[in-house]
């Protein structure tokens, strides 16, 4: 018995163990859960595997990860698995009770996995098999971070971006002064789910890391709407969608903050965002956005609070002379001129430019879902020039003071009908009728979202105390986008 003492074991499987005597070793108290998965050193033959069993209730697989890397040396180990990201659970042997996950070894190649990796992966298998107790153990190594906080903040991470690494700086200095939030990072990478990485990023401001959660493979909170969640069961997005719902339901939040990994928030605006819930609840917001250059439908309240005359008029000057045409790929529409596809209607372009004239010309010519045509997302140049000309003097705007929140713009007219959700704050309660929605979800959740402010006559609100920046729209290709965000960043 001494071999199953808590903390990481190796052991040869022995056929002749009953499922009564493994259940009874591997018990191991209330509460606890225990994974094993097959295993081989990446020096040794491929066949001599063994069993590694983690006691997640004793330590978080960072540590268990950090002493097998210091005990055994190396890069990493192999995983037999077969198909490492596979979620059928007929393709891998496995015995599995309340208490224990057994994965077995399964025909199949071997996956080779760093260490870092292998942490990661660690997670991966309780997401995929055992979603009715991952929650739990992620949230477990961050207990001392689970005081009372009303707002949840989600930042929804993509493997090789480099943006997000401004949020913990921003993150330190609003910890200074407003506390009632947590961080909760969202990641369907391996290497990702690396919180070593962001105790090193948040410093003083530790107490604000709620959780790494793991959104690659399956979905693990399909409750909210179980026909999308069997449609788009490894959806990366819609995952992480569904796990911001479900950590909000289990912590008891109010409001979601929900940020991509492509947007730069300085910490006056991310602090005026995190505590304005209970003032945009008042106003009868239903949905509460920051100003970002090119943001829909913010860019021009942006460039009316942040940019000087001259560079204002030089900026709406390059809306009102752009193409009033567009042309699409199916997803997303850029700007064209001469288009031959008469099945895309023209949109009569204000001269001078004038955004709720736009809006409303768009509106009465489109499907809700291409309500966000602007041209500082569809004109190349306008979406260029907003960057530069935010990007003068961001020092001076990027430290602006901490100020108190409420200075609130509602759009109780209903003039902008559409906003791109790349980041936003929602009631928590909303935000579940959005996904639960008939029509939820083609493409993305953005399109639900607005269907559910129309049909519930909540306004769009704007803080206008806010300056963000969001590089690039992706209207143009990926490539693009990623150059100008690293050119940014």
């Amino acid at each position: 018995l001494q071999c199953f003492a808590p903390g990481p074991f190796f052991q040869r499987w022995r056929p002749s163990m009953s499922l009564t005597t493994v259940h009874f070793l591997l018990a191991g108290g209330v509460g606890a859960f225990w994974l094993t998965v097959p295993v081989s050193l990446p020096e040794a033959d491929e066949t001599d595997v063994w069993d590694l069993t983690w006691n997640t209730s004793a330590e978080s697989a960072e540590s268990l990860v950090n002493r097998l890397e210091k005990s055994l040396g190396g890069q990493g180990l192999r995983l037999h698995f077969g198909n490492l990201e596979s979620s059928d659970e007929t393709a891998i042997p496995m015995v599995t009770t309340p208490d224990f996950l057994i994965m077995r070894e399964a025909v199949g190649p071997t996956t080779f996995l760093t260490w870092s990796q292998f942490l990661g992966s660690m997670y991966m298998q309780l997401a995929n098999f055992r979603p009715d107790v991952a929650l739990r153990i992620e949230l477990a190594p961050y207990r001392d971070a689970q005081a009372v906080a009303t707002t949840g903040l989600f930042l929804l991470q993509s493997p090789n971006t480099v943006i997000w690494h401004i949020l913990p700086r921003a993150i330190q200095d609003v910890w200074s002064y407003f506390r009632q939030f947590r961080l909760h990072v969202l990641v369907h990478g391996l290497e990702d789910f690396a919180p070593q990485l962001w105790r090193r990023a948040l410093g003083s401001a530790l107490g604000a890391l709620g959780g790494l959660h793991w959104c690659g493979s399956v979905n693990r909170a399909p409750k909210f709407n179980r026909r999308l969640a069997e449609s788009r069961n490894t959806d990366n997005y819609f995952n992480k969608v569904f796990m911001m719902l479900a950590i909000a339901e289990h912590q008891h939040f109010q409001w979601i903050l929900s940020v991509d990994d492509d947007v730069f928030l300085p910490p006056a605006s991310l602090m005026s965002l995190l505590r304005s819930g209970p003032m945009a609840d008042e106003r009868g917001c239903g949905v509460l956005l920051p100003l970002t250059q090119n943001g829909i439908p913010s860019t021009e309240t942006f460039a009316r609070s942040w940019l000087s005359e001259m560079d204002r008029a030089e900026l709406f000057r390059c809306f009102s002379q752009s193409s009033g045409q567009f042309c699409t790929d199916g997803s997303l529409m850029q700007n064209c001129w001469n288009a031959t596809d008469d099945s895309i209607p023209a949109v009569p372009v204000p001269d001078p430019w004038d955004e709720v004239t736009w809006y409303a010309n768009v509106k009465e010519r489109f499907a809700l879902r291409w309500w966000k045509n602007h041209p500082v997302a569809g004109n190349m140049s306008c979406m260029l020039l907003v960057l530069n000309l935010a990007l003068k003097g961001v020092d001076s705007k990027w430290f602006h003071s901490l100020s108190e929140a409420g200075n609130i713009m509602v759009d109780s007219e209903f003039q902008y009908p559409y906003f791109a959700n790349n980041v936003f704050l929602m009631r928590f309660d909303r935000y579940v009728r959005v996904m639960a929605h008939p029509d939820c979800c083609q493409g993305t959740d953005e399109r639900a979202m607005n269907q559910v402010l129309q049909e519930e006559r909540a306004p769009l609100c704007m803080d206008l105390q806010t300056f963000g920046l969001h590089p690039a729209w992706g209207n143009f290709g990926q490539t693009m986008k990623n150059a100008v965000e690293l050119q940014t960043s």
